[in-house]
């Protein structure tokens, strides 16, 4: 087989490493992606050198290929017979040499699972999405409005994703609280506070597919569950997980780049502003620009064959280079024009073929609601920095700010905490309905206690009895067999997600 683009021409050594061929960064070999300085990487060095493919170290003693041209990238997406997303082909036992975000299956398994998560996802539309996302922004915003500085990401763009994912599901704010913390411990980098994090966040949506079971509800877990498909409760844990681990990153740096675009460019900001650069089309162009992935693992070759060049044997991995693709001189256009690429929807950012996002929509929605807030509600937005003082995330992956601070005009009014920030009264434990016995009945639990006299002895009961008949006088009132209430049902377990509220103590 001989496929792809770029390098073509050139041949390659057994093993798929092309010959003589040294790394542009200045080693020899193949480029080590596990190298803290390959956060950032020269695309277009390594596109001129290497072509539409360059090997790779993933992580040491792992070889792979990074994808650099766009048509490579868009084949091995698009391609389901020479790239699969399962791992098998790589290793047998399944585990995957680099952190992927599709699913690892295709064809009628990848179709099963996947068809639930789109199917439901479509049942939240327009109207049920953007009053919920402009609730929570304002919601933080208003937090912020008083003091006429913030940091857009860590107030606004990362708590975001969470607090609105969490409404969705159907649960109440408290846990969109719990969400934002876990999440925001679970990308902080730190081993200490990632791995408990890990652990709770994979026990939210274990307790909230219980919860949805039980009580279902008109809301986007109850729609997964209800599905015909009827996945089991492991498979819609994972599809739940994989919803937020592949929606809440990407959607924090879309709208944080979007955001910058919009303060370092004036251009940008009238044409968005006076309404010529529509919302949608600005998405694109952030997209093509700035796209909040870009690098994503997530194929591997199912036989040996020859591609761009390059000879790639059986289960070697090959990660996707969004950002090398969208630089792609073969596709990009317009020469010195800025917004040459707005309206272009051909980016790969959201993928392509049967693998492509299924909360694509959702996730434009997303992103144009919460910018539009921002604007419409800081006035007099501008950076505190210059721009290129702004320090990105070290991550080869992730393209996103650690920070955005920005300064606006304050409003001079504090808004109400949002209800997770607020001390009240201790929530009231949930128990899980299960069938209750019934309330006994007979007169062992009904007979009152005998009345007393004045010394404390019980009175003789009344009877209508014959006289001849000896009376008999009620015994003492003691005694459990008086004194037993209604008989209790046997403790019920508590609702894991209450329980997960109630335990779980953030630190800084």
């Amino acid at each position: 087989m001989h496929q792809g683009t770029g390098s073509a021409g050139r041949d390659a050594a057994p093993g798929g490493r092309a010959e003589g061929a040294r790394c542009p960064l200045g080693g020899s070999g193949a480029l080590a992606l596990h190298d803290p300085a390959a956060a950032d990487l020269p695309w277009d060095r390594l596109r001129d050198h290497y072509g539409g493919l360059v090997p790779v170290e993933i992580s040491p003693g792992v070889p792979g290929w990074l994808l650099l041209g766009y048509k490579e990238n868009l084949q091995v997406l698009r391609d389901q017979t020479y790239f699969s997303a399962d791992p098998r082909p790589w290793s047998a036992s399944g585990t995957a040499p680099a952190r992927t975000g599709a699913l690892t299956h295709d064809g009628a398994e990848h179709q099963r699972l996947r068809t639930p998560i789109v199917e439901a996802l479509a049942r939240v539309g327009t109207p049920q999405l953007v009053p919920v996302v402009e609730r929570a922004a304002v919601r933080l915003l208003g937090a912020v409005a008083a003091d006429g500085r913030t940091d857009l990401i860590g107030r606004v763009a990362a708590p975001l994703p969470a607090l609105v994912l969490n409404e969705l599901l159907g649960l109440p704010d408290a846990y969109g609280g719990l969400l934002v913390d876990l999440t925001a411990r679970l990308w902080s980098g730190d081993p200490d506070r990632a791995e408990p994090a890990s652990l709770a966040i994979r026990d939210y949506f274990t307790g909230l597919v219980a919860r949805k079971r039980a009580e279902p509800g008109d809301d986007l877990t109850s729609h997964l569950l209800e599905h015909p498909h009827r996945l089991t409760d492991d498979e819609a844990v994972e599809a739940l997980s994989l919803l937020w681990e592949t929606g809440h990153e990407p959607t924090t740096h879309l709208i944080g780049n979007a955001l910058l675009k919009l303060l370092e460019d004036p251009t940008v900001w009238t044409a968005y502003l006076g309404g010529t650069l529509t919302p949608e089309d600005f998405i694109d162009h952030v997209m093509w620009t700035d796209s909040p992935i870009s690098v994503l693992a997530g194929r591997y070759s199912t036989m040996d064959i020859r591609f761009a060049g390059a000879r790639i044997r059986r289960g070697e991995p090959l990660l996707f280079g969004f950002t090398s693709a969208h630089g792609d001189p073969s596709v990009v256009r317009g020469g010195d024009d800025a917004m040459a690429m707005a309206g272009n929807r051909s980016h790969l950012s959201w993928g392509a073929g049967a693998h492509r996002c299924p909360a694509t929509g959702f996730a434009r929605e997303f992103a144009r609601t919460a910018i539009d807030t921002v604007v419409d509600r800081l006035r007099g937005l501008a950076l505190t920095v210059d721009p290129a003082e702004l320090a990105w995330r070290g991550s080869l992956a992730v393209h996103g700010l650690e920070a955005l601070p920005v300064r606006f005009t304050p409003t001079g009014e504090r808004a109400e905490p949002a209800p997770e920030e607020r001390p009240g009264p201790p929530t009231r434990t949930r128990w899980i309905r299960r069938k209750r016995r019934p309330a006994p009945q007979g007169a062992r639990y009904q007979a009152p206690l005998a009345p007393k006299d004045e010394e404390g002895e019980p009175e003789p009961a009344v009877r209508s009895a014959p006289a001849s008949k000896p009376r008999s006088t009620a015994p003492r009132a003691v005694g459990a067999r008086y004194q037993a209430p209604f008989a209790q049902p046997e403790a019920d377990a508590p609702d894991p997600l209450e329980r997960l509220l109630a335990t779980w103590r953030p630190r800084g």
